[in-house]
């Protein structure tokens, strides 16, 4: 009985109508839904500075293609005398058909003004630091990325790293104050350290005739970084691992080299297989077609009417109806 009385009473009429009549719950809004929502004088208008303003005028411009061309450009006003001094167009429409052939021109230009001026970039702009030593798989920290811009030769590096290598072993630890790990790497470094001494104050230095030599540098390099001789952690401390990246980049240059051509040749191929580009391309080169033939029909033929620039379209005259006797409807 109870549970009837309450069905009962929730549905009641009175009850229902308040339901009605209840104002529904809004959710809550974050700072940016409070924004949109808030009053139009509050909202963000878009730029207010004049060059502001000129920069978002231009957010839909990429490739010119579909822009409409500047009639105040003095490139293009020269550039459109040349066509109609090419075409001698006469009388109004044909000097209106010959200045839209110039625009068509004009964009396709402007096209392939952009696609060269892109691969241009691509060849000779330098990489993303990012981008490169994502690829490289650098394996320090992101403020030593600079290093990899650094204009230096593979002779510059060996020198700076023969100068490093010279007073690593100033920076070892005692034998007993030292534990396993560290005592290890630090005799790793002075097994190596005469042999270092000579091959890096070499002017040029064959890798692969001290190929043993440098395995060898490696892991001591390697156990460096992750401070596990003496060497590491008096980088560490010094909060500067510069060498280290110094002699990292130095042992992966000719990787260094293929990664920048690499995403050389992936940004020329990304303008190239643009499809934007191709569509606008495509569309200047209708239209231009388009332009000129309409352009060449009206200047070789004798215009009366609007029809004569269609010659295939019948004019719709009596005499291409057929007449059927009066007695014969009936």
């Amino acid at each position: 009985m109870e549970y009837l009385n309450q069905q009962s009473v929730a549905g009641s009429p009175v009850i229902h109508q308040e339901r009605l009549t209840a104002k529904p719950k809004r959710p809550r809004l974050n700072k940016e839904g409070k924004k949109l929502h808030g009053p139009i004088s509050k909202r963000s208008g878009g730029p207010k500075t004049p060059d502001g303003k000129s920069k978002s005028a231009q957010n839909s411009t990429k490739h010119g293609g579909y822009v409409i061309s500047s009639r105040g450009s003095e490139e293009f006003c020269k550039f459109e005398q040349r066509v109609h001094g090419y075409l001698e167009p006469d009388g109004v429409i044909e000097v209106h058909l010959a200045s839209r052939i110039a625009s068509t021109l004009w964009q396709s230009n402007l096209i392939q003004r952009y696609v060269h001026e892109g691969l241009d970039a691509a060849e000779f702009d330098d990489v993303s630091l990012k981008q490169l030593a994502l690829i490289t798989n650098f394996p320090f920290e992101d403020r030593y990325r600079y290093l990899l811009k650094v204009n230096e030769n593979d002779g510059e590096r060996l020198q700076r790293l023969a100068k490093f290598w010279s007073t690593s072993c100033d920076w070892l630890i005692e034998p007993g104050e030292a534990d396993e790990v560290t005592a290890a790497g630090d005799g790793r470094i002075k097994e190596i350290y005469a042999e270092g001494v000579q091959v890096l104050g070499q002017n040029f230095v064959q890798e692969v005739m001290h190929e043993k030599f440098f395995d060898a540098l490696d892991r001591v390099m390697f156990e460096a970084r992750m401070g596990r001789n003496s060497l590491g952690i008096k980088l560490d401390k010094l909060d500067d691992l510069t060498d280290l990246v110094n002699y990292w980049i130095y042992r992966n240059s000719s990787r260094i080299s293929s990664a920048r051509k690499m995403i050389r040749e992936q940004r020329a191929l990304k303008i190239l297989c643009d499809p934007g580009i191709e569509r606008a391309q495509s569309s200047a080169e209708r239209a231009f077609n388009r332009l000129l033939d309409t352009y060449w029909l009206m200047k070789n033929t004798e215009i009366t009417t609007g029809r004569d620039l269609h010659p295939t379209t019948p004019k719709q005259t009596t005499s291409h109806m057929t007449l059927v006797p009066k007695h014969l409807l009936l």
